[in-house]
């Protein structure tokens, strides 16, 4: 039975200890139907619309009460919205949808003022496994419906925050007694008030727990009081230049300690078991530093200024204060014996182990408790600075075993210590650590480490014994374990400098210390960018990205196989672990999109684990390419091809192997009936992803990478040689995998050949991957797979050939054609399957194809008619251009018959005013010459009037009056004419740039006649300039000539 919330992890109710059954009772299940809103309305409106039928059918007659409702918890307020049937109990998304449709059905039903399918019920919930939820009706308190909690498997309530919150839903089993099948139903409930879901959780998860009285008899079993203490253990070393104390890193269990560096050690004691006392520790009796494990406590050194602080904390019940005590001890290294602590680590040693004791004075004990801590560390230079600080302290539970004084019952004695693994320190969960307090003896045992496995025949360093509860018979889940961002500042340099000199589009030619680097192991940081160089993934960057987004639009064959399998791989990472989450987001696309890609493998089971360890390394887009080269260019798909014969030759290869390597491992393993695909066949389908620690697979993946990319670049490189040659080079990319395989086994000889069949499964399905948990296991299980030499593996290979086809020649030839026709015709289906895939691609894009060409012939007649415009335009522009050519040519012609006439007369009047100019001075002569000869004015007048008689000076002065009136209007009309003159020029002028103007706008083509008519107007301007200045100056010049002709016309008296 299994349950889940909706928000967190506390909002689901589950156990694993149930199993579906067939109902044993003769009493029949009711049978609820529903899945869409028609018959969900038709079923419950015959329940509400006909008791007496539903007292008949559904219940019996002794069913309208509840035996014992003391058993039961009671929830009112309750409506039933109804059932769905469902194929898929455990499908949590599909639940919250019932629920969400049933929700949405009511609150229509409600708003529209329709008859509500949904009953008010009173739910009773069991207190325990063995009774009944119960369902009674409020209208007519009878019991509608029954609901055993074995038959209960899926419980899930509405999301938070959601219009759903308020509803809850359980999926049952049910059995069809007509034809005995069963069938499963989703039941949908809603509270009134949406805080009793919480309850009503509350209620079914306790139901679900079965009577374990185990706990209460070892309980009375133990004959001894248990105190319960939490020890912590840090390290302090001292800064340079200052008296401050900073707290050194802890890596993967292992404290980085730098040599002649003055340290301050602090264990800090904690007593978080509630007793019927508390061990009051008065004072700490010494503290003891020594190299080494299982020490004598005459070889630890007692360390100096060891001090104590105390401290009290509320807890967290608030029953009673939290006494902390605080120990320090100062700790000098560069003594003599302390030399171990104080020397360089050697780089092929991974870690020297640290004895810590702290003796402590309790006033309720005779003599001081000791508390004890072994821990691994690692000397590094003075010097030395962290690439990756990491800040963790070590804890500890110790069990003080005790029991009370026969002569004074207020005093104990220690019968015993129990010390645990390490654990994670967490406060808020410190529940668990009040059920410890209670471990009998027995159990404080089982926490002890369990051997370690090594192999002393073949004088393999023993691997470091992991903290285990030899107890603990479940596995561990698939995707665990830290992976260490530490790295040196050298090793640093050595990538960098690596990746600085690697041609990113040329792969294949690669630095010499590339192969060295990558077998000590890829930087966490830089593991992506290599996995891509490796594979040449890198190279087609591009094409990947716009492929993979193409691909993951397609529907496949096997996303149900996905979405199973998808929840089950690496629940252990974070990434991974929600439901739905971005972790399981990129993991379902990327197995949907490489199933599409290669559909002659699809998506085989197992293939999530490799996706999901590249996707902890790089995005989505370039662990498909990098997914696609290790499956074609690395050939790991041919292991899934043809009935997975390949895989079966590499197990045959590996039998032999083993036969040749450990026979008597070989002989023990055909003893117990064990094969190699029952251990094997995971291990190389998923090239060591499933089962093991994080940190192992990526150096396997490493190794596997850079080998199968080494040994593909020889076949590229030797391919014209023999065919022999090609094989052997390919075969060599799976040399890891048989080499891994041997090693593993090689560490665990020991163990395995203690085991018989049922061992030896639960020790490769647990305590395998249990061992390698350590980094330094894992890196000396890589140690020892390189110092493996394979031989003979082409003639293994010859052999498992030779037998597969004498099984071949001894079957049965209607088998094996029954055999070769189901894969005829499952390759017939496929062909099938990819044919009407194509069809239907090809249909999609004759359909976009058609609109496509739609689009572009309405865009072609568009276009039509908008040249047809242009030509019409440019037609018309064409037949405006000739006609204003021809109006700019009159123009022309106009314009220079006028400048010709103002030439003309401008020529005249320039005689004019010379002759004008020539008669002044002449008159001006003779005026002077008869002034001079008059000797005085009076005289001169008085000789005109004795010579001149007066009508004859009337008679000429009026024709000199006619004269000038004449020649006032010959002026006058002259001026007018020059007035239109201008004004014609100035149309004409205005006329010739609009007309440029318009040429301009209609075409580049005409840029020359712009010039053309800009010179013309800038000549027609030139001229209308010179001829208005010419006017101005013939009006003044016939202006004068009035007075001139006057003078002229007198007569000479000479």
């Amino acid at each position: 039975m299994e349950g889940k919330g909706s928000s967190d992890s506390s909002s689901a109710a589950n156990s694993d200890e149930y199993e579906i059954v067939s109902s044993q009772k003769k009493d029949e299940e009711p049978k609820m139907e529903g899945g869409d809103e028609a018959a969900v309305k038709e079923k419950l409106s015959e329940c509400l619309n006909d008791p007496e039928e539903l007292d008949t059918s559904l219940v019996n007659e002794n069913r309208n009460v509840l035996e014992d409702e003391s058993n039961h918890t009671m929830f009112h307020n309750i409506s039933y919205l109804g059932a769905s049937k469902m194929t898929e109990p455990k499908n949590e998304r599909l639940i919250q949808g019932i629920i969400k449709q049933f929700n949405v059905l009511d609150d229509l039903q409600q708003e529209s003022g329709e008859e509500k399918t949904s009953i008010e019920v009173a739910l009773a919930v069991p207190k325990s496994s063995d009774e009944q939820v119960v369902l009674r009706s409020i209208a007519s308190k009878t019991i509608v419906t029954t609901f055993e909690i074995c038959r209960i498997i899926f419980f899930a309530r509405g999301m938070t925050g959601s219009p759903e919150q308020a509803c809850f839903a359980f999926t049952c089993a049910h059995t069809d007694h007509q034809d005995k099948k069963t069938y499963f139903q989703c039941h949908v409930f809603r509270c009134e008030v949406s805080e009793a879901v919480t309850k009503v959780f509350v209620s079914f998860a306790q139901a679900f727990k079965k009577k374990d009285d185990k706990g209460s008899k070892l309980a009375e079993l133990s004959a001894h009081e248990c105190f319960l203490f939490e020890v912590t253990l840090e390290v302090k070393e001292k800064a340079e230049g200052t008296n401050n104390y900073d707290l050194v890193p802890r890596q993967k269990g292992v404290f980085k300690l730098r040599s002649n560096v003055e340290k301050k050690v602090v264990v800090t004691v904690q007593q978080i078991s509630r007793n019927s006392c508390r061990l009051s520790v008065e004072r700490c009796f010494g503290m003891l530093v020594s190299p080494g494990r299982n020490v004598r406590h005459a070889d630890m050194q007692l360390l100096e200024h060891v001090t104590m602080a105390t401290s009290a904390t509320p807890s967290t019940d608030g029953s009673q204060q939290d006494i902390t005590h605080v120990i320090t001890g100062t700790w000098d290294p560069r003594e003599t014996s302390f030399a171990v602590l104080n020397k360089e680590t050697p780089a092929e040693v991974p870690s020297v182990y640290l004895t810590v004791a702290a003796d402590l004075v309790m006033s309720q004990v005779a003599e001081p408790v000791r508390f004890v801590i072994e821990t691994k560390a690692r000397i590094l230079p003075q010097n030395e600075r962290y690439w990756y600080y990491t800040k963790k302290s070590l804890v500890k539970q110790f069990n003080v075993r005790v029991e009370r004084r026969a002569d004074n019952e207020e005093f104990f004695d220690v019968v015993g210590i129990d010390k645990s693994e390490e654990i994670e320190l967490n406060r808020s969960k410190m529940n668990l650590t009040l059920q410890l307090a209670n471990l009998t003896s027995a159990t404080w045992s089982s926490l002890k480490s369990p051997p370690m496995y090594s192999d002393e025949a073949d004088n393999s360093p023993p691997l470091v014994a992991m903290d285990d509860d030899e107890e603990n018979e479940e596995p561990l889940l698939s995707g665990f374990g830290d992976v260490s961002k530490e790295c040196s500042g050298s090793e640093l340099d050595s990538w960098s400098q690596v990746l600085n000199e690697w041609d990113r589009d040329n792969p294949k030619v690669y630095p010499k210390i590339l192969p060295v680097l990558i077998k000590n192991g890829v930087p966490e940081a830089l593991r992506g960018e290599v996995w891509q160089r490796i594979t040449g993934a890198s190279i087609q960057q591009d094409e990947i990205i716009e492929a993979y987004r193409v691909l993951i639009t397609k529907e496949s064959p096997d996303e149900k196989v996905i979405l199973r399998d998808i929840h089950r791989t690496f629940p252990a990472h974070e990434f991974f672990k929600e439901a739905g989450g971005v972790g399981q987001e990129s993991l379902y696309r990327l197995s949907k999109a490489y199933s599409v890609y290669d559909s002659e493998i699809g998506y085989c089971q197992g293939q999530s684990f490799l996706i999901a360890s590249l996707l902890l390394q790089m995005p989505e887009e370039q662990a498909f390419g990098v997914l696609v080269k290790v499956m074609h260019d690395f050939e790991l798909r041919e292991l899934f091809r043809e009935n997975f014969e390949n895989l079966q030759m590499k197990l045959y290869q590996l039998d032999r192997l083993i036969e040749a390597n450990m026979p008597e491992l070989h002989v023990h393993f055909q003893d117990c009936g064990l094969e190699s695909h029952m251990y094997a066949s995971q291990w190389f389908l998923t090239v060591f992803t499933a089962k093991f620690p994080l940190f192992l697979v990526f150096r396997v993946l490493d190794v596997f990478l850079f080998e199968g990319f080494d040994a593909i670049f020889q076949v590229s490189f030797e391919i014209h040689q023999k065919c022999v040659k090609l094989i052997q080079i390919k075969i060599r990319i799976f040399f890891l995998f048989l080499k891994v395989a041997l090693a593993i086994l090689k560490v665990a000889k020991k163990d395995l050949l203690n085991q018989d069949f049922e061992g030896l499964m639960k020790y490769f399905r647990v305590n395998i991957p249990k061992t390698f948990r350590s980094e330094e296991n894992a890196k000396q299980l890589m140690v020892v797979a390189k110092n493996i030499k394979l031989k003979k593996l082409a003639k293994y290979q010859k052999e498992w050939l030779v037998i597969k086809e004498a099984e071949r020649q001894r079957e049965d030839p209607v088998v094996r054609l029954e055999r070769e026709n189901k894969k005829l015709l499952a390759d017939n289906l496929r062909l099938d399957t990819e044919n009407d895939n194509l069809a239907r691609e090809l249909l999609t894009s004759k359909i976009e194809m058609r609109k496509d060409i739609d689009a572009i012939e309405d865009t072609k007649d568009y276009y039509e008619k908008e040249l047809e415009s242009t030509k019409s335009l440019l037609s018309e522009a064409v037949d405006e251009k000739s006609r204003l050519s021809t109006e700019t040519d009159s123009l022309k012609l106009l314009l220079k018959r006028e400048v010709d006439k103002l030439d003309t007369e401008l020529a005249s009047k320039n005689q004019v005013i010379s002759e004008y100019k020539t008669i002044t001075s002449t008159l001006s002569q003779k005026l002077e010459k008869a002034q001079a000869e008059a000797g005085g004015g009076g005289k001169t007048e008085k000789l005109l009037h004795k010579d001149v008689p007066k009508p004859q000076l009337d008679r000429e002065l009026e024709k000199l009056m006619d004269r000038i009136k004449e020649l006032e209007m010959e002026l006058a009309q002259t001026k007018l004419a020059l007035v239109e003159t201008k004004c014609r020029n100035q149309e004409l002028t205005h006329q010739i740039a609009v007309s440029e103007e318009m040429k301009i706008q209609e075409s580049s083509q005409q840029q020359s006649n712009k010039k053309w008519f800009a010179k013309t107007l800038y000549s027609i301007k030139e001229t209308a300039a010179a001829s208005s200045a010419m006017s101005r100056v013939s009006s003044s010049s016939i202006t004068k000539s009035t007075s001139v002709d006057v003078l002229k016309n007198l007569p000479d008296h000479d």
